[in-house]
């Protein structure tokens, strides 16, 4: 808290016990005065540094379109603005910032502070010693150099994805050449394709059809701003995206490809799925389902892991999503934790398949068949 709001909740604090003084506690006169003679001693400093707050709102524009530079107050300090010209179309902005003086000073240092566009007639990338200045309508925040990269990101991957239309027909290659691309198909084919499949299935909605759908996205990042590509942005985006999207397609045939080709893998380990209905994820899924539309927080799970069937209390959020291969124990209560692994020698986990039933208020939200649930236990 600043100095300024020190003194107000002061003042706010000895008016409200002056209004009490009748009673125990109550402010004295002597205390009003001391307060008074407080906002005396600081009036220079904090309540003109109020009102050259509120003045300085949306001088901006009317100075950009003058000459010199700019003074004000803001946050207890004294500003200096200065403008330099970079080009025809462009001035670069500088503050100096002074706590005790009341103007620029000899051997200090100018602070970047934006960039004036005298196309368009508005700042670009203003920080934060200037925010006061601009309009209270204006979203010069948008126009933040960081905001405008991730604006080029969003701009470029939708134009690429349009002109890419989700149809490999559209690239001037129908296979893959390099090295790198067909490695790196191989180690997905290997290690990734049905894990991708998985959970494809596992997040397909129920009233969805069950068929893997790729929708091709673009993965374009840009390089960081340089002083010219910024300015080339401002001044055209619309043509900037485009040379980027024409430049990204270009350069990104095979990678383009290479993700059509790895949705094949994944449209084939997806319906390998389909067609087994012994896979366990069949069964992750009604539990997923089961569990998350009750509004459990504990459940009671009954097991049957090597012969034995045993009950227990565990925490419900782990079966709301994918366990991957087996649930562990420690989402079992302690009693029941100490419990199952003396039944079942130190053992960690229990899979999917060795689930009978998940209960919650004395409510069935899970069920498997008992018979088909030991013969796949013996199975094992």
């Amino acid at each position: 808290m600043n100095e300024r709001n020190i003194l107000y909740d002061e003042m706010c604090r000895v008016l409200t016990d002056y209004e009490g003084n009748g009673s125990e506690g109550g402010a004295s006169a002597a205390d009003l005065y001391d307060v008074l003679v407080k906002i005396q001693n600081r009036w220079d400093d904090s309540l003109t540094d109020i009102i050259s707050d509120k003045k300085s709102r949306g001088v901006l524009t009317d100075w950009l379109t003058g000459t010199g530079s700019l003074e004000f107050q803001a946050k207890g300090y004294h500003n200096t603005l200065i403008r330099v010209r970079k080009n025809a179309d462009f001035d670069y902005l500088y503050i100096q910032r002074q706590y005790k003086e009341k103007s620029i000073i000899r051997d200090d240092n100018f602070d970047y502070a934006g960039v004036y566009c005298k196309r368009d007639g508005v700042v670009y990338d203003g920080h934060s010693g200037i925010g006061d200045l601009f309009d209270e309508a204006d979203s010069h925040a948008e126009r933040d150099a960081a905001v405008l990269l991730k604006q080029l990101e969003t701009y470029v991957r939708k134009a690429v994805e349009a002109a890419i239309g989700n149809n490999r027909d559209n690239l001037q290659i129908t296979e893959l050449s390099s090295e790198r691309e067909l490695s790196s198909m191989e180690r997905f084919q290997q290690y990734t394709a049905a894990e991708q499949a998985r959970k494809a299935y596992l997040n397909k909605g129920e009233d969805e059809e069950d068929d893997f759908e790729f929708t091709y996205r673009c993965n374009y990042h840009p390089e960081r701003w340089t002083e010219d590509s910024f300015l080339t942005y401002i001044l055209d985006p619309e043509g900037y995206v485009s040379a980027e999207a024409k430049a990204y397609i270009d350069s990104h045939q095979e990678a383009i490809l290479s993700d059509f080709l790895e949705s094949d893998w994944v449209a084939a380990a997806y319906k390998a799925i389909i067609e087994n209905p012994a896979n366990p994820v069949h069964r992750v899924k009604r539990i997923m389902r089961a569990v998350s539309a009750s509004s459990a927080k504990t459940v009671t799970v009954t097991i049957r892991k090597d012969g034995i069937e045993f009950t227990f209390k565990a925490e419900a959020s782990q079966f709301r999503s994918d366990c991957t291969h087996s649930y562990n124990d420690w989402h079992i209560a302690g009693a029941d934790r100490k419990e199952f692994k003396r039944i079942f020698k130190q053992s960690s986990d229990y899979k999917p398949e060795n689930i009978l039933r998940i209960e919650y208020a004395r409510s069935a939200l899970y069920e498997e068949d008992a018979a088909v649930s030991e013969v796949i236990d013996n199975e094992m």
